[in-house]
Parts: structure tokens; C-alpha cells; sequence
């Protein structure tokens, strides 16, 4: 996929967390995990999403319930990377208008 996967699932980590969570941390443990943070795969992310979330959640000082733990899952795990976050479609309108 490409580093935008990555940063996509830094985001939704720190949305669900409810604030800034090292990004380095989390960059570290999907590697040690077996996935490359640079080139991530859907894969790779459901084996870090099933067994070293909680532990990167954990070693925040982040604890969430089973029912936003889910949703967040479903978040990462859903992510289409074809398709524009509404994040990118707001800033490309933004420079659209700016320009």
C-alpha cells in the first residue's frame, strides 16, 4: 500500500485514544510485529490489530472498553486506501478554493 496506510492508522489511534500517541511507538512495534510501516499491508495490520494493539494501547496509558476497541478495529481494519480519507477530500478542496 504505501506510508499513507501507516499514517492512516496513526490517526485513528490518536482519534480513538482521544489524544497524540508516540508515532514512533507505534512505528516500532508494527515492525517488531512483522509488518513495514513504509509499505503496509492489510495483513500485516490485521496481525498487529489481533495481537499488539492493546500492547501499544497499554504502553500509551490508553485504556479503552470493548465496544470503542471494536470500532476502532473495524476502522483500521476497513480502511481502503483506493479511496480518499475525508480528511485528503477537505484539504484537496481547500487548495482547490486557495488556488
Amino acid at each position: 500500500m504505501s506510508r499513507r496506510y501507516f499514517d492512516h492508522v496513526y490517526k485513528e489511534i490518536c482519534v480513538a485514544a482521544g489524544r497524540r500517541l508516540s508515532r514512533y511507538g507505534l512505528w516500532l512495534l508494527i515492525w517488531e510485529a512483522g509488518g513495514d510501516p513504509d509499505d503496509l499491508r492489510r495483513g500485516q495490520l490485521r496481525t498487529f490489530v489481533e495481537h499488539h494493539l492493546d500492547t501499544f494501547l497499554c504502553e500509551e496509558g490508553v485504556r479503552l472498553d470493548a465496544r470503542p476497541r471494536k470500532r476502532l478495529a473495524r476502522a483500521l481494519l476497513g480502511f481502503d486506501p483506493a479511496h480518499r480519507t475525508p480528511e485528503e477530500w477537505l484539504t484537496a478542496t481547500t487548495e482547490r478554493l486557495a488556488s
